[in-house]
């Protein structure tokens, strides 16, 4: 009876941190314009490029510098950010992806869907990890078939959470712009979406994993599921330098992860924020038009004078 007390006074006390924590991360105080929006996605955009750039070129440091340059994943995100904007700088740190890995180019048309290909021998291919697999078969299905049980977890509707689950989506994502779509592809990519924006709109911690979902979300075409709220606490998570950090003030993207680290910004969130600040300018310009319509409406009328 003596502890009954305290256990529903930290009981209450858990709910609403988690209340507010909820809300938070979904709701906006104060929402901004749409021209205050613009106006720092333009400057997320134009600091993490430079980063991104200055990464890929002679001044980074090694461990930097191979995180970018030799991850495919990461260099498809660069090279489309230059398709979509035109970006020849982008572009060209795109094409040294093949000069930095040379031969094999088993990963390269990740990069370049016309690029130079060599097939990755058997024995690798089947020891590496499986959403890997699930790139190599969406991009070169031909040459990469997939085993019965492989291909029924890469288009499994329910099996995979959290991180994942956003790997599978980038799969068939890659699988539907290298193949076409199809119903059923639709539908399953509609699926896993709505889950993973559901994992988003609980997780408040804006790790590498909360950047993760909403690029992928936005790869996609979901951007229906994408709160605004999230982008802006993600451009709020900017590191000074035009980076995103890997954790969130020490918590990994695993919950049950922390460690004390200092904060510094790597190649891996850093590029998807890149990528989603690309995506929103140059890809969905009506998404930040219809997220801001209503709220500068209010604005507009809340300013007018009663006989105006």
């Amino acid at each position: 009876m003596r502890l009954r007390r305290p256990f529903l006074c930290l009981l209450i006390t858990g709910l609403l941190i988690a209340g507010i924590a909820w809300l938070n991360n979904n709701c906006s105080i104060r929402p901004l314009s749409r021209a205050e929006f613009l106006g720092r996605l333009d400057n997320a955009l134009t600091a993490s490029r430079e980063w991104v750039l200055t990464t890929g070129g002679t001044f980074a440091t090694p461990e930097d510098r191979s995180a970018l340059l030799g991850n495919a994943a990461l260099m498809h995100m660069v090279a489309d950010c230059a398709l979509i904007s035109g970006d020849k700088r982008l572009r060209s740190l795109a094409a040294v992806y093949f000069r930095v890995n040379r031969k094999p180019y088993w990963w390269g048309r990740l990069v370049d869907p016309s690029g130079p290909f060599e097939r990755l021998p058997d024995d690798l291919f089947r020891s590496i990890d499986d959403y890997q697999r699930w790139f190599l078969h969406a991009v070169v299905p031909t040459e990469y078939p997939l085993s019965a049980a492989d291909r029924a977890e890469m288009f499994s509707p329910d099996k995979y959470r959290t991180g994942h689950a956003t790997h599978q989506l980038l799969a068939l994502y890659l699988y539907r712009k290298h193949n076409g779509s199809d119903p059923h592809l639709d539908y399953l990519i509609r699926h896993i979406s709505m889950r993973i924006a559901s994992e988003a709109s609980i997780d408040f911690r804006v790790t590498d994993l909360y950047l993760q979902r909403i690029a992928f979300l936005l790869a996609a075409e979901q951007q229906d599921l994408v709160k605004h709220r999230w982008v802006e606490r993600a451009l709020d998570t900017q590191q000074r330098d035009g980076g995103w950090s890997y954790s969130w003030h020490g918590w990994q993207p695993r919950p049950s992860r922390f460690r004390f680290v200092e904060e510094r910004s790597t190649s891996h969130p850093t590029v998807q924020g890149m990528w989603i600040t690309y995506m929103l300018k140059y890809r969905y310009s009506k998404w930040i038009d219809r997220k801001h319509c209503f709220e500068d409406q209010l604005r507009h009328l809340y300013r007018r004078r009663p006989f105006d």
